[in-house]
């Protein structure tokens, strides 16, 4: 192991974590408390991995203005006249000042607060009023100097605003193609639209739990075995935990690259979740989806699908002891047209209060627990933890990441 990452777990506490299942440990608590691995994971993990950052729906029309941070960075999005969303440094190249202070629609240009500089949709500075003493200076009388806004990569799918820090991530097609083959199997995830209030505005919600974005990630959509005993609606059914009577799972595993989740079959699992009196969220509109499924798209988005909704989480690390997080749902577009929507939209809002409620006293107990000097590494139950096993060897691969690198560039040379 490197030097950097020898510093923070020992060579017998990695091996722990890339060992089988059945002799495997989890990530060390330090995983969870110690801001150094939380800056190495800035580095391997989420400037060089797609992120989800924002939902593209808070900037849905051309001259839409956006600025927000990542990692303490700041950031813009804007919906540029060719109605592409796009991402940039929210820095003007010339003072340092953010080219915007606060959210904003239908802008046809964006003016520098600080010293005036015009920048166009897509970043393009456009004038600079005085920058050689004349009023009406433009990028035409400015000598050889960068001065457009630097780009961040990003993307927009599903509804989601994702970025790419480093810019040398897979294509953005290849890295979802598992989840989408996976869920769209069943939904129309293409078709989806984010639910909005009676006054059409976004219905995200967003939110802060106090505790490492590992922790949230491993309860949200690949803890299988928590449902029956922290949360009441899955305490109450019968199908609950996953496994029919002789002991068999009721769910299967999907593990693909960035696709960590399980599905489950809907005629198993019907009598666990309340109706959502609205047009499903399948193929057909007119029938349940056979499956559902709890997702992951590693790192820091989870999906469930169920039914007639499609609800988005992103998980934000802002340090090594708080994530924020975004939820919003997706429908069909004529679900949200009909008229009982409001009424069954509030009622899962209701009901995920609930249930996001119950999960973070979960999820902020076991972060500051992870504080313990009896509490180093844990184990697995092979039946039930496949996906958070697989999860974790994920991140302890993205931070070995510069270690293979130098070991390839060496056999390169010894070659």
């Amino acid at each position: 192991m490197e030097h950097v990452l020898s510093k923070l777990i020992s060579k017998a506490d990695r091996d722990r974590v890339m060992a089988p299942i059945e002799t495997a440990a989890t990530l060390p608590s330090q995983a969870y408390n110690n801001e150094d691995w939380f800056n190495l994971e800035k580095e391997r993990i989420f400037r060089r991995r797609w992120m989800g950052v924002q939902f593209g729906c808070r900037v849905s029309n051309i001259g839409d203005v956006l600025p927000f941070e990542f990692l303490g960075i700041p950031l813009v999005a804007i919906r540029g006249g060719d109605s592409t969303l796009r991402v940039f440094h929210n820095i003007c190249p010339y003072d340092g000042c953010p080219v915007a202070l606060k959210e904003e629609c239908g802008l046809e240009s964006i003016t520098v607060l600080y010293h005036g500089w015009r920048y166009s949709l897509e970043g393009q500075l456009i004038s600079a009023p005085y920058w050689n003493g004349n009023s009406d200076c433009t990028v035409d009388d400015m000598p050889d100097i960068e001065v457009d806004l630097v780009e961040v990569r990003s993307a927009e799918r599903f509804g989601i605003l994702l970025i790419n820090l480093d810019g040398n991530a897979v294509d953005v097609d290849d890295w979802l193609r598992p989840w989408r083959r996976t869920v769209g199997e069943y939904f129309a995830i293409g078709e989806l639209a984010p639910a909005i209030d009676s006054q059409g505005q976004p219905l995200i919600e967003e939110r802060t739990v106090s505790a490492n974005w590992k922790t949230y990630q491993e309860n949200a959509s690949i803890n299988v075995l928590h449902e029956a005993f922290t949360h009441a609606l899955y305490g109450k059914s019968m199908e609950v935990p996953r496994v029919d009577e002789s002991g068999k799972p009721m769910f299967s595993n999907h593990i693909e690259g960035a696709l960590i989740a399980f599905s489950h079959d809907r005629t198993d699992s019907d009598g666990t979740y309340d109706a959502i009196n609205l047009p499903m969220a399948g193929h057909d509109p007119t029938k349940k989806p056979a499956v559902g499924f709890f997702s992951t798209i590693y790192p820091n988005i989870n999906v469930p699908l169920l039914d007639a909704m499609v609800k988005v989480n992103l998980a934000i690390p802002l340090s090594s002891g708080r994530t924020k997080l975004l939820h919003l749902r997706f429908y069909r577009p004529e679900a949200i047209a009909s008229e009982q929507f409001q009424l069954e939209e509030q009622a899962l809002q209701s009901l995920f209060d609930v249930i996001h409620g119950e999960d973070q006293v979960a999820i902020e107990a076991v972060h500051r627990a992870r504080m313990s000097p009896v509490c180093r590494q844990h184990f697995y139950a092979p039946f039930w933890d496949t996906l958070h096993h697989y999860f974790n060897q994920m991140v302890m691969l993205d931070l070995e990441q510069d270690v293979v690198k130098e070991t390839e560039s060496m056999n390169g040379h010894n070659g």
